[in-house]
Protein backbone atom coordinates (compact mmCIF):
# COMPACT_ATOMS: atom_id res chain seq x y z
CA UNK A 1 0.00 0.00 0.00
CA UNK A 2 1.29 3.46 -0.88
CA UNK A 3 2.32 5.71 2.01
CA UNK A 4 1.57 9.47 2.08
CA UNK A 5 5.22 10.12 1.21
CA UNK A 6 5.03 7.76 -1.77
CA UNK A 7 1.88 9.50 -2.96
CA UNK A 8 3.68 12.85 -2.74
CA UNK A 9 6.60 11.50 -4.75
CA UNK A 10 4.18 10.20 -7.39
CA UNK A 11 2.52 13.59 -7.75
CA UNK A 12 5.89 15.34 -7.96
CA UNK A 13 7.27 12.90 -10.56
CA UNK A 14 4.14 13.03 -12.67
CA UNK A 15 4.05 16.83 -12.60
CA UNK A 16 7.72 17.14 -13.58
CA UNK A 17 7.29 14.57 -16.34
CA UNK A 18 4.26 16.43 -17.69
CA UNK A 19 6.12 19.75 -17.61
CA UNK A 20 9.09 18.34 -19.53
CA UNK A 21 6.86 16.77 -22.17
CA UNK A 22 4.82 19.98 -22.59
CA UNK A 23 7.92 22.02 -23.33
CA UNK A 24 8.48 20.10 -26.55
CA UNK A 25 5.16 20.98 -28.19
CA UNK A 26 6.25 24.46 -29.29
CA UNK A 27 2.90 26.24 -29.08
CA UNK A 28 3.00 30.01 -28.87
CA UNK A 29 -0.08 30.08 -26.68
CA UNK A 30 -3.27 28.32 -25.68
CA UNK A 31 -6.53 30.00 -26.60
CA UNK A 32 -10.03 29.06 -25.53
CA UNK A 33 -12.45 28.74 -28.40
CA UNK A 34 -15.00 31.59 -28.75
CA UNK A 35 -17.79 31.55 -26.18
CA UNK A 36 -20.61 31.48 -28.79
CA UNK A 37 -19.41 28.00 -29.82
CA UNK A 38 -20.06 26.47 -26.38
CA UNK A 39 -23.90 26.24 -26.50
CA UNK A 40 -23.66 24.18 -29.68
CA UNK A 41 -21.06 21.86 -28.12
CA UNK A 42 -23.23 21.42 -25.04
CA UNK A 43 -26.20 20.62 -27.27
CA UNK A 44 -24.22 17.95 -29.15
CA UNK A 45 -22.96 16.35 -25.92
CA UNK A 46 -26.54 16.19 -24.64
CA UNK A 47 -27.32 13.85 -27.56
CA UNK A 48 -24.85 11.18 -26.37
CA UNK A 49 -27.42 8.80 -24.91
CA UNK A 50 -28.07 5.09 -25.61
CA UNK A 51 -31.54 5.78 -27.03
CA UNK A 52 -32.49 9.24 -28.20
CA UNK A 53 -35.81 10.20 -29.79
CA UNK A 54 -35.20 13.95 -30.05
CA UNK A 55 -35.13 15.45 -33.53
CA UNK A 56 -31.80 16.95 -34.47
CA UNK A 57 -31.64 20.76 -34.56
CA UNK A 58 -29.15 21.77 -37.26
CA UNK A 59 -29.41 25.45 -36.39
CA UNK A 60 -28.23 24.77 -32.82
CA UNK A 61 -24.73 23.87 -34.08
CA UNK A 62 -24.29 26.63 -36.67
CA UNK A 63 -21.59 28.40 -34.62
CA UNK A 64 -19.76 25.10 -34.06
CA UNK A 65 -19.50 24.38 -37.78
CA UNK A 66 -18.53 27.96 -38.56
CA UNK A 67 -15.68 27.63 -36.06
CA UNK A 68 -14.50 24.35 -37.63
CA UNK A 69 -14.43 26.02 -41.06
CA UNK A 70 -12.82 29.26 -39.88
CA UNK A 71 -9.12 30.11 -40.41
CA UNK A 72 -6.86 29.68 -37.37
CA UNK A 73 -3.31 30.31 -36.18
CA UNK A 74 -1.34 27.07 -36.68
CA UNK A 75 0.92 27.88 -33.72
CA UNK A 76 -1.97 28.15 -31.26
CA UNK A 77 -3.55 25.33 -29.28
CA UNK A 78 -7.30 25.93 -29.25
CA UNK A 79 -9.32 24.27 -26.54
CA UNK A 80 -13.00 24.12 -25.55
CA UNK A 81 -13.32 25.22 -21.94
CA UNK A 82 -16.97 24.68 -21.11
CA UNK A 83 -16.56 21.75 -18.69
CA UNK A 84 -15.27 22.04 -15.10
CA UNK A 85 -12.06 20.42 -13.82
CA UNK A 86 -11.26 18.71 -17.10
CA UNK A 87 -8.55 19.25 -19.72
CA UNK A 88 -9.45 19.74 -23.36
CA UNK A 89 -8.07 20.38 -26.83
CA UNK A 90 -9.21 20.95 -30.39
CA UNK A 91 -7.58 19.74 -33.60
CA UNK A 92 -8.59 19.92 -37.24
CA UNK A 93 -7.24 18.26 -40.36
CA UNK A 94 -8.14 17.36 -43.95
CA UNK A 95 -8.72 13.97 -45.53
CA UNK A 96 -8.20 13.97 -49.29
CA UNK A 97 -11.06 11.57 -49.89
CA UNK A 98 -14.84 11.86 -50.04
CA UNK A 99 -17.10 11.29 -47.03
CA UNK A 100 -18.39 8.08 -48.62
CA UNK A 101 -14.84 6.65 -48.42
CA UNK A 102 -14.58 7.63 -44.73
CA UNK A 103 -17.88 5.84 -44.03
CA UNK A 104 -17.03 2.78 -46.16
CA UNK A 105 -13.87 2.09 -44.13
CA UNK A 106 -14.33 3.69 -40.71
CA UNK A 107 -18.08 3.16 -40.15
CA UNK A 108 -18.67 -0.11 -41.96
CA UNK A 109 -20.70 -2.80 -40.11
CA UNK A 110 -18.35 -5.46 -41.48
CA UNK A 111 -15.05 -3.74 -40.61
CA UNK A 112 -13.93 -3.33 -36.97
CA UNK A 113 -14.52 0.30 -35.87
CA UNK A 114 -10.97 0.61 -34.46
CA UNK A 115 -9.32 -0.19 -37.79
CA UNK A 116 -8.80 3.50 -38.66
CA UNK A 117 -7.01 4.20 -35.40
CA UNK A 118 -4.70 1.29 -34.43
CA UNK A 119 -2.27 3.79 -32.89
CA UNK A 120 -4.92 4.98 -30.42
CA UNK A 121 -7.58 2.29 -30.04
CA UNK A 122 -6.79 -1.32 -29.18
CA UNK A 123 -10.32 -2.50 -29.86
CA UNK A 124 -13.87 -1.19 -30.09
CA UNK A 125 -17.24 -2.79 -30.67
CA UNK A 126 -20.87 -1.76 -30.35
CA UNK A 127 -22.82 -3.53 -27.62
CA UNK A 128 -26.09 -1.75 -28.41
CA UNK A 129 -27.44 0.24 -31.37
CA UNK A 130 -30.78 2.07 -31.24
CA UNK A 131 -31.71 0.07 -28.14
CA UNK A 132 -30.97 -3.36 -29.64
CA UNK A 133 -28.06 -5.75 -30.10
CA UNK A 134 -27.54 -5.31 -33.82
CA UNK A 135 -24.98 -4.29 -36.42
CA UNK A 136 -24.30 -0.69 -37.33
CA UNK A 137 -26.38 0.25 -40.39
CA UNK A 138 -24.69 0.94 -43.73
CA UNK A 139 -24.09 4.68 -43.32
CA UNK A 140 -22.54 5.11 -46.77
CA UNK A 141 -25.78 4.06 -48.48
CA UNK A 142 -27.69 6.59 -46.36
CA UNK A 143 -25.88 9.46 -48.08
CA UNK A 144 -28.26 8.95 -51.00
CA UNK A 145 -31.32 9.79 -48.88
CA UNK A 146 -30.29 12.63 -46.61
CA UNK A 147 -33.45 14.73 -46.89
CA UNK A 148 -33.51 14.89 -43.09
CA UNK A 149 -30.73 14.32 -40.52
CA UNK A 150 -30.32 10.67 -39.51
CA UNK A 151 -29.37 9.89 -35.90
CA UNK A 152 -28.00 6.58 -34.63
CA UNK A 153 -27.44 6.04 -30.92
CA UNK A 154 -25.90 3.26 -28.88
CA UNK A 155 -23.23 1.99 -26.53
CA UNK A 156 -19.69 1.13 -27.59
CA UNK A 157 -16.99 -0.65 -25.61
CA UNK A 158 -13.50 0.70 -26.20
CA UNK A 159 -9.97 -0.10 -25.04
CA UNK A 160 -7.08 2.21 -25.86
CA UNK A 161 -3.45 1.56 -26.74
CA UNK A 162 -0.71 2.32 -24.16
CA UNK A 163 -0.49 5.99 -23.24
CA UNK A 164 2.67 7.67 -24.55
CA UNK A 165 3.41 9.29 -21.18
CA UNK A 166 2.65 6.51 -18.69
CA UNK A 167 2.27 3.28 -20.67
CA UNK A 168 -1.16 2.75 -19.10
CA UNK A 169 -4.14 1.49 -21.09
CA UNK A 170 -7.82 1.49 -20.12
CA UNK A 171 -11.15 -0.09 -21.03
CA UNK A 172 -14.52 1.68 -20.69
CA UNK A 173 -18.00 2.03 -22.19
CA UNK A 174 -19.14 5.02 -24.21
CA UNK A 175 -22.56 6.40 -24.98
CA UNK A 176 -22.17 7.14 -28.68
CA UNK A 177 -24.29 9.02 -31.22
CA UNK A 178 -23.72 9.33 -34.97
CA UNK A 179 -25.50 11.99 -37.02
CA UNK A 180 -25.61 12.14 -40.80
CA UNK A 181 -26.83 15.45 -42.18
CA UNK A 182 -26.29 18.04 -44.88
CA UNK A 183 -24.59 21.37 -44.35
CA UNK A 184 -24.98 23.90 -47.15
CA UNK A 185 -25.96 21.09 -49.49
CA UNK A 186 -22.93 18.87 -48.71
CA UNK A 187 -23.05 15.70 -46.57
CA UNK A 188 -21.59 15.74 -43.08
CA UNK A 189 -21.03 13.26 -40.26
CA UNK A 190 -20.95 14.12 -36.56
CA UNK A 191 -19.71 11.53 -34.05
CA UNK A 192 -20.37 12.21 -30.35
CA UNK A 193 -19.19 10.07 -27.44
CA UNK A 194 -19.44 10.38 -23.69
CA UNK A 195 -17.83 7.98 -21.22
CA UNK A 196 -20.53 6.17 -19.18
CA UNK A 197 -18.64 5.37 -15.98
CA UNK A 198 -15.14 5.40 -14.56
CA UNK A 199 -12.87 3.16 -16.62
CA UNK A 200 -11.32 -0.11 -15.56
CA UNK A 201 -8.12 0.39 -13.58
CA UNK A 202 -5.18 1.31 -15.79
CA UNK A 203 -2.90 -1.57 -16.79
CA UNK A 204 0.74 -1.64 -17.80
CA UNK A 205 1.29 -1.48 -21.53
CA UNK A 206 4.31 -1.10 -23.77
CA UNK A 207 4.94 0.93 -26.93
CA UNK A 208 7.54 -1.26 -28.65
CA UNK A 209 9.93 0.59 -30.94
CA UNK A 210 8.55 3.66 -32.71
CA UNK A 211 4.92 4.47 -32.02
CA UNK A 212 4.08 4.44 -35.73
CA UNK A 213 5.11 0.77 -35.88
CA UNK A 214 1.85 0.03 -34.03
CA UNK A 215 3.60 -2.68 -32.03
CA UNK A 216 2.02 -2.69 -28.57
CA UNK A 217 2.04 -5.14 -25.71
CA UNK A 218 -0.68 -5.42 -23.08
CA UNK A 219 0.50 -7.06 -19.87
CA UNK A 220 -2.83 -7.32 -18.05
CA UNK A 221 -1.06 -6.10 -14.88
CA UNK A 222 -2.46 -3.13 -12.94
CA UNK A 223 -0.30 -0.02 -12.69
CA UNK A 224 1.84 2.35 -14.74
CA UNK A 225 4.80 1.25 -16.81
CA UNK A 226 7.08 3.97 -15.36
CA UNK A 227 10.05 3.29 -13.07
CA UNK A 228 9.00 3.79 -9.45
CA UNK A 229 5.32 4.23 -10.34
CA UNK A 230 4.33 0.68 -11.19
CA UNK A 231 2.06 0.44 -8.13
CA UNK A 232 -0.22 3.35 -9.09
CA UNK A 233 -3.91 2.56 -9.70
CA UNK A 234 -4.98 5.10 -12.31
CA UNK A 235 -8.30 5.64 -14.09
CA UNK A 236 -10.00 7.57 -16.85
CA UNK A 237 -12.72 9.42 -14.96
CA UNK A 238 -14.44 11.34 -17.77
CA UNK A 239 -14.02 11.69 -21.51
CA UNK A 240 -16.07 13.43 -24.16
CA UNK A 241 -15.39 13.68 -27.88
CA UNK A 242 -17.12 15.49 -30.74
CA UNK A 243 -15.79 14.75 -34.23
CA UNK A 244 -17.19 16.63 -37.23
CA UNK A 245 -16.52 15.48 -40.82
CA UNK A 246 -17.57 18.00 -43.49
CA UNK A 247 -17.49 16.93 -47.16
CA UNK A 248 -16.11 19.93 -49.06
CA UNK A 249 -16.48 18.69 -52.63
CA UNK A 250 -14.75 21.03 -55.08
CA UNK A 251 -12.23 20.03 -57.75
CA UNK A 252 -11.14 16.96 -55.77
CA UNK A 253 -12.54 14.91 -52.89
CA UNK A 254 -11.89 16.55 -49.54
CA UNK A 255 -13.30 16.10 -46.03
CA UNK A 256 -12.49 18.79 -43.47
CA UNK A 257 -12.51 17.47 -39.90
CA UNK A 258 -12.61 19.11 -36.48
CA UNK A 259 -12.29 17.21 -33.20
CA UNK A 260 -13.17 18.60 -29.75
CA UNK A 261 -12.00 16.42 -26.86
CA UNK A 262 -12.21 16.61 -23.07
CA UNK A 263 -10.44 14.19 -20.71
CA UNK A 264 -10.00 13.74 -16.97
CA UNK A 265 -7.69 10.92 -15.90
CA UNK A 266 -5.19 10.24 -13.15
CA UNK A 267 -4.99 8.82 -9.66
CA UNK A 268 -6.89 9.33 -6.41
CA UNK A 269 -9.45 11.45 -8.32
CA UNK A 270 -6.72 13.95 -9.25
CA UNK A 271 -6.68 15.00 -12.90
CA UNK A 272 -3.15 14.59 -14.28
CA UNK A 273 -4.08 15.40 -17.88
CA UNK A 274 -3.21 18.74 -19.43
CA UNK A 275 -4.42 20.27 -22.70
CA UNK A 276 -1.13 19.56 -24.48
CA UNK A 277 -1.37 15.85 -23.66
CA UNK A 278 -4.79 15.66 -25.32
CA UNK A 279 -3.53 17.55 -28.36
CA UNK A 280 -0.65 15.12 -28.74
CA UNK A 281 -3.08 12.21 -28.51
CA UNK A 282 -5.28 13.80 -31.19
CA UNK A 283 -2.25 14.19 -33.44
CA UNK A 284 -1.45 10.51 -32.91
CA UNK A 285 -5.01 9.64 -33.92
CA UNK A 286 -5.40 11.95 -36.92
CA UNK A 287 -2.04 11.07 -38.46
CA UNK A 288 -3.10 7.42 -38.48
CA UNK A 289 -6.58 8.13 -39.86
CA UNK A 290 -5.14 10.17 -42.73
CA UNK A 291 -2.43 7.61 -43.44
CA UNK A 292 -4.94 4.78 -43.78
CA UNK A 293 -7.75 6.55 -45.63
CA UNK A 294 -5.38 8.23 -48.10
CA UNK A 295 -3.24 5.12 -48.71
CA UNK A 296 -3.26 4.73 -52.52
CA UNK A 297 -3.44 0.92 -52.72
CA UNK A 298 -5.89 0.19 -49.91
CA UNK A 299 -8.17 -2.73 -50.93
CA UNK A 300 -11.83 -2.18 -51.59
CA UNK A 301 -13.94 -2.28 -48.39
CA UNK A 302 -15.67 -5.54 -49.30
CA UNK A 303 -12.32 -7.28 -49.80
CA UNK A 304 -11.10 -6.02 -46.43
CA UNK A 305 -14.35 -7.11 -44.80
CA UNK A 306 -13.82 -10.68 -46.05
CA UNK A 307 -10.57 -11.00 -44.09
CA UNK A 308 -12.09 -9.50 -40.95
CA UNK A 309 -15.05 -11.88 -41.28
CA UNK A 310 -12.65 -14.80 -41.57
CA UNK A 311 -10.89 -13.73 -38.36
CA UNK A 312 -14.26 -13.84 -36.56
CA UNK A 313 -14.72 -17.49 -37.53
CA UNK A 314 -11.70 -18.68 -35.54
CA UNK A 315 -12.51 -20.54 -32.33
CA UNK A 316 -11.00 -19.37 -29.03
CA UNK A 317 -8.48 -22.21 -29.13
CA UNK A 318 -7.47 -21.28 -32.68
CA UNK A 319 -7.17 -17.62 -31.69
CA UNK A 320 -4.98 -18.42 -28.69
CA UNK A 321 -2.69 -20.53 -30.85
CA UNK A 322 -2.37 -17.76 -33.44
CA UNK A 323 -1.83 -15.04 -30.83
CA UNK A 324 0.78 -17.24 -29.13
CA UNK A 325 2.70 -17.29 -32.44
CA UNK A 326 2.26 -13.54 -32.77
CA UNK A 327 3.66 -12.86 -29.29
CA UNK A 328 6.62 -15.14 -30.00
CA UNK A 329 7.38 -13.15 -33.16
CA UNK A 330 6.97 -9.88 -31.26
CA UNK A 331 9.33 -10.95 -28.47
CA UNK A 332 11.95 -12.01 -31.01
CA UNK A 333 11.63 -8.69 -32.82
CA UNK A 334 12.31 -6.77 -29.60
CA UNK A 335 14.55 -9.26 -27.81
CA UNK A 336 17.32 -6.66 -27.49
CA UNK A 337 15.06 -4.02 -25.98
CA UNK A 338 16.64 -3.33 -22.58
CA UNK A 339 13.95 -0.88 -21.46
CA UNK A 340 11.38 -1.56 -18.77
CA UNK A 341 8.96 -2.33 -21.60
CA UNK A 342 11.20 -5.02 -23.02
CA UNK A 343 11.50 -6.61 -19.59
CA UNK A 344 7.73 -6.49 -19.11
CA UNK A 345 6.98 -8.41 -22.30
CA UNK A 346 9.65 -11.01 -21.45
CA UNK A 347 8.17 -11.54 -17.97
CA UNK A 348 4.59 -11.69 -19.23
CA UNK A 349 5.10 -14.28 -21.95
CA UNK A 350 6.80 -16.58 -19.43
CA UNK A 351 3.52 -16.62 -17.48
CA UNK A 352 1.57 -19.67 -18.64
CA UNK A 353 -1.73 -17.96 -17.73
CA UNK A 354 -1.14 -14.86 -19.88
CA UNK A 355 -2.98 -16.08 -22.99
CA UNK A 356 -5.93 -17.35 -20.97
CA UNK A 357 -6.52 -13.79 -19.70
CA UNK A 358 -7.14 -12.44 -23.20
CA UNK A 359 -10.75 -12.12 -24.37
CA UNK A 360 -11.94 -13.21 -27.78
CA UNK A 361 -12.29 -9.56 -28.85
CA UNK A 362 -8.74 -8.78 -27.72
CA UNK A 363 -7.30 -11.70 -29.66
CA UNK A 364 -9.29 -10.87 -32.78
CA UNK A 365 -8.04 -7.29 -32.60
CA UNK A 366 -4.41 -8.50 -32.66
CA UNK A 367 -4.99 -10.26 -35.98
CA UNK A 368 -7.04 -7.40 -37.42
CA UNK A 369 -4.31 -4.84 -36.67
CA UNK A 370 -1.62 -7.09 -38.12
CA UNK A 371 -3.67 -7.36 -41.32
CA UNK A 372 -4.07 -3.58 -41.72
CA UNK A 373 -0.34 -3.16 -41.00
CA UNK A 374 0.40 -5.62 -43.80
CA UNK A 375 -1.81 -3.68 -46.23
CA UNK A 376 0.13 -0.50 -45.42
CA UNK A 377 3.55 -2.16 -45.78
CA UNK A 378 4.35 -2.06 -42.06
CA UNK A 379 4.97 -5.81 -41.90
CA UNK A 380 5.53 -8.67 -44.32
CA UNK A 381 3.71 -11.74 -45.52
CA UNK A 382 5.79 -13.78 -43.06
CA UNK A 383 4.44 -11.66 -40.20
CA UNK A 384 0.81 -12.51 -40.97
CA UNK A 385 1.27 -16.04 -42.32
CA UNK A 386 0.43 -17.47 -38.89
CA UNK A 387 -3.23 -16.56 -39.42
CA UNK A 388 -3.68 -15.73 -43.12
CA UNK A 389 -2.06 -17.70 -45.92
CA UNK A 390 -0.20 -15.91 -48.75
CA UNK A 391 -2.94 -17.09 -51.11
CA UNK A 392 -5.61 -15.42 -48.94
CA UNK A 393 -3.65 -12.17 -48.84
CA UNK A 394 -2.97 -12.07 -52.57
CA UNK A 395 -6.61 -12.84 -53.36
CA UNK A 396 -7.73 -9.90 -51.27
CA UNK A 397 -5.29 -7.32 -52.54
CA UNK A 398 -6.77 -4.43 -54.49
CA UNK A 399 -7.20 -5.14 -58.18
Amino acid sequence: MATPLTRHVFLLCFTVFASISMASYGFGEETQIPEPVNPGLNYLLSLAQPVHSQNFDTEAIEDVIKFVLSSKDKNTLYFPGNRANIASAYLEFDIHKGLNHVLDIGFNPNIPPFILSPSSIRLAYWTEINGKKQLLPDLSSMLLRLDQPIMITGVEHEEITPDLNTGAYYGYDLNRTLILMKYQGRPALISISKQKNVSDVGKKGVVLGKDDNWDYFYSGQNGLNKPGLGWVNSYMYDSYTISIFLDQGGSGPLVHCGIFKWLRAGWSDINMVQNQHIYRGLQRYTNTVKGILEYPSLPEPDKMAEIFSMIKTFSEDELRDKVRNYITLLSRKYRDDASSGGKLITESIKDSTYLSQLSQYQMQSVLAVEYIKFLLGKNTIQDVAYFISPADINRHRKG
